[in-house]
């Protein structure tokens, strides 16, 4: 499964038709703009052509037409077409409709001089009325209108009238005329399309343009939002991450001096617990940046599946232990989803609900939803129940943001750092789903989505298998002096520090910088466990060195180490029957390794 994006892109044909509407919106606008000295230029001329007419035809009929001219002047100049905004299609084609018939009013208007002021007894006057009308046709064809319809009905109109008249009562020259005024006719059409084709493309490149400046102005907005978001974060995160530190450091020098003056063991306890408190808060800030960091560079994909959730809330609730949280699921509960992103989700959702409940149970329930237009019809609404202190609802849409945190104003760092529900908007965004929260202060808090539901039949994602209890060591077991432990790490001041923890647990190490020197020089029959650190400089890793060590003694305890303990490197040392530490490592868990070992080699040797 890809993440799904926030808006997906249209179709082709979409975007060629949404492109084609704005350039005919823009063709109708420049078609009714105002034309003030043009239309009085254009007035003038006409007053002349019926003066003339007047002198030497008819006073009445060039009055007429001047009225008529007058009158689709003054409808145009000052009772201009009004466009409505926005457009949508409907409105286009009424107002190109509109534009269309005013125009063919304005140019009939016009025509009718070849009938008003037309002489049948004089050839020169009807030879000089159809020059003018033909005149006024080349004249005001690429002004009257850019619109290709309107344009082409407004020459017929102007030159039909002439021509009709002209075939019909006039002279043997007219009559030549009026069919050259056909052919004039035809050619201007030609010329129109053509014209209107071409302005089209001008307005299409411009529009182009324009997109592309406007997305190059929106991207680098959201560039310029995205470097300040990611300043922010990063500016939280340096302030979160130096506490610790800083904490680390003032303990440290604490400690030195408690050494120094013989101060009694309960203050120096004291100082070492407060030392631990801030390594584990640096570690869980750690850890959650790099899962941030993993979500946002999409290492993990997404792989879709028929998750049942049962066994997974069930195996979450366990985990939480004291029977704090409680389960509510239908056993038929089964969503198509990626288990492993599902899984921090809603880990991330019970740690927050956990940490904000001081008193009281929590709840995560299931139930059924309809969801039509999906292949199944149905949804499983997924919802985290808490009886919290609640959030108010001004607050409720900053608490998905980083370093976000309601209720915990002094910066308590036992209650986290405000990256949980950063890492559940996040992750949600990849699965495609929504959270939403509803709350209200001191009445606990709701966290829900939806799932689509699994097809029928669809088989499900195994729930995880508990841990075996016999499989464990004795956690009171005594680690046997001069368990031989080979350390392969190539940073000399973890190195030290492993070795100083080994050597303190009477524990003998051998110390190596890389996988080429620890195999040219380790006795590696004597060794009980192998740590690898993953990282190593030269040819091999700390995995080839680990196949490496399990080919020559196969019941030897290996354990990798590497700050980026990934999925696949999870699994393959489950599959091989090794261990899987991410550091920094706790040393509970490298002393369980070491127990592991001890138990291994004290167990007999099978019998072939």
């Amino acid at each position: 499964m890809t993440p799904t994006p926030a808006s997906a892109a249209p179709p082709a044909d979409a975007r060629d038709g949404d492109h084609r509407f704005a350039i005919q919106c823009e063709v109708l606008r420049l078609s009714i703009r105002p034309l003030g000295p043009v239309l009085l230029v254009q007035y003038l001329l006409n007053c002349g052509v019926a003066a003339l007419f007047a002198w030497q035809f008819s006073p009445v009929r060039a009055l007429v037409w001047l009225a008529l001219v007058t009158g689709v002047t003054v409808m145009r100049g000052f009772f201009p077409q009004r466009l409505p905004e926005p457009f949508t299609p409907a409105t286009l084609r009424a107002a190109q409709r509109q534009h269309t018939l005013r125009t063919a009013i304005w140019e009939l208007a016009h025509g009718l001089a070849g009938v008003l002021l037309f002489n049948p007894e004089r050839p020169d006057l009807q030879l000089l009325l159809g020059l003018i009308l033909m005149g006024m046709t080349l004249s005001s064809a690429f002004s009257v209108s850019f619109y290709t319809p309107a344009t082409q009905l407004a020459i017929t109109l102007l030159l039909a009238p002439v021509i009709v008249t002209g075939l019909w009562l006039g002279a043997p020259v007219m009559m030549a005329v009026a069919v050259i005024g056909i052919g004039l006719t035809a050619m201007m059409w030609k010329l129109v399309a053509d014209h209107s084709r071409q302005l089209e493309e001008n307005i299409g490149l411009r529009l182009n343009e324009r997109t592309l400046r406007e997305q190059a102005l929106a991207g680098l907005r959201a560039s310029e939002q995205a470097q300040a978001e990611r300043l922010r974060f990063f500016s939280a995160a340096n302030h979160d991450l130096r506490q610790p530190v800083m904490a680390i450091g003032l303990q440290a020098e604490v400690l030195r001096q408690q050494l120094q003056h013989g101060t009694d063991s309960v203050a120096v306890q004291h100082t070492v617990a407060s030392l631990s408190r801030a390594q584990q808060a640096l570690e869980g800030l750690t850890n959650q940046l790099l899962e941030i960091g993993r979500i946002e560079a999409a290492v993990d994909p997404l792989r879709p599946a028929a998750v049942a959730l049962a066994p997974l809330l069930n195996e979450l609730a366990r985990q939480a232990g004291e029977g704090r949280v409680a389960v509510r699921c239908p056993a038929e509960a089964v969503a198509w989803t990626d288990a492993v992103a599902l899984r921090r989700v809603l880990s991330n959702l019970l740690d927050n609900a956990l940490k904000f409940t001081p008193r009281g149970r929590v709840l995560l329930a299931v139930r059924a939803r309809r969801r039509p237009g999906t292949d199944t019809g149905r949804a499983w609404r997924v919802e985290v129940r808490d009886s919290g202190i609640g959030i108010a609802a001004e607050s409720q849409t900053r608490v998905f943001d980083d370093f976000e945190q309601v209720g915990n104003v002094e910066r308590n760092l036992q209650h986290g750092h405000g990256l949980g529900l950063a890492i559940v908007r996040r992750l949600a965004g990849q699965l495609g789903i929504e959270v939403a929260l509803r709350s209200a202060p001191g009445k606990g808090s709701v966290f829900s989505f939806e799932l689509p539901a699994a097809r029928p039949g669809a088989a499900a994602v195994p729930a995880p298998a508990p841990s075996v209890a016999m499989d464990e060591p004795d956690a009171d077991a005594v680690l046997r002096p001069g368990l031989a432990v080979l350390v392969v790490e190539d940073n000399i001041v973890v190195a030290d520090s492993l070795s100083a923890l080994l050597r303190h647990w009477h524990v003998a190490p051998r110390i190596y910088a890389s996988a080429a020197e620890a195999l040219a020089l380790a006795d590696l029959d004597a060794l009980d466990a192998a740590l690898c650190d993953i990282r190593l400089p030269g040819a091999f890793n700390g995995i080839a060195l680990a196949e490496r060590l399990a080919q020559r003694k196969p019941a030897l305890t290996i354990a990798l180490i590497s700050a980026d303990i990934t999925e696949a490197t999870q699994q393959l040392a489950a599959t091989r029957g090794w261990h899987a530490l991410r550091k920094p490592v706790q040393p509970d868990a490298l002393r369980r390794v070491l127990l592991r070992a001890q138990q291994q080699q004290q167990q007999p040797p099978s019998s072939t």
